[in-house]
């Protein structure tokens, strides 16, 4: 029997999808986040300069609500995320996260290289591609933690751009000023290509560590900053198809 594609190809489900995120979803979120949290964005001129091409989008994960500041941010395009295989069983999360573009990461490692695969042909193809290199969330957390890299070798397997992204939080003020929690800023870099020469694993490994640095330096001219050493910032695995974010 044939497996079911990982990003949805059905054109009536692309279509409802489509008309739920820009029609319903998209206007919601826009004046939630901006009321709620006091959204900003900048540099969304670095998406324009992809001219429609694919991208693999990464940005830290500290927050509950980060994948809606990243879906604004590269508006009007739309990205396909990565979440946890779980989230996608549960009632009416489920559902919702699948319709917003969102495909599970495998729960078993065997479903890994197939899962790393499809999203290579998915930015080659021209799609966005956004997973979190830190994994798992940690909210409001001051500084990058470590890297998996399974980011990194989709976008030199699919031979497109890393676009970093970056989620500060600035002090309350004006209209803000009563929220007990910070105001979040989210910066988009220059996207970032893979070098032309070497193995897949050392591509992976140098754009990997490029787009770390560039990352650290928004953050740190973004808010507060506590870089992780060099032999902590990447999580060391034996084959980068082990390593992506969630």
């Amino acid at each position: 029997m044939r497996e079911k594609p990982l990003i949805p190809r059905n054109p009536l489900f692309c279509f409802f999808s489509n008309a739920f995120f820009y029609c319903i979803a998209v206007p919601l979120l826009v004046v939630f986040d901006f009321v709620w949290f006091g959204f900003r964005k900048k540099g969304t001129k670095n998406i324009k300069e992809l001219k429609g091409n694919g991208a693999v989008i990464v940005c830290n994960h500290v927050h509950n609500f980060d994948c809606t500041f990243v879906g604004l941010s590269i508006l009007p395009r739309r990205a396909v995320f990565t979440s946890l295989a779980y989230l996608f069983r549960l009632p009416v999360v489920g559902p919702l996260i699948r319709v917003m573009g969102s495909v599970p990461v495998p729960a078993e490692l065997s479903g890994m290289r197939k899962f790393l695969s499809e999203l290579s042909e998915g930015a080659a193809s021209g799609r966005l591609v956004c997973i979190y290199p830190e994994g798992m969330i940690e909210p409001y957390c001051d500084h990058l933690r470590q890297f998996r890299e399974g980011a990194f070798a989709v976008a030199v397997r699919a031979d497109v751009p890393v676009v970093p992204l970056v989620l500060t939080e600035r002090p309350q003020r004006g209209i803000w000023r009563f929220k007990k929690r910070p105001c979040f800023t989210m910066e988009i870099g220059t996207p970032l290509y893979p070098i032309a020469d070497g193995s897949v694993r050392e591509k992976t490994k140098e754009l990997a560590q490029r787009t770390r640095t560039i990352m650290e330096e928004m953050q740190k001219k973004g808010g507060p900053q506590k870089p992780e050493t060099s032999a902590e910032a990447f999580l060391p695995v034996e084959n980068v198809e082990e390593s992506i974010g969630t």
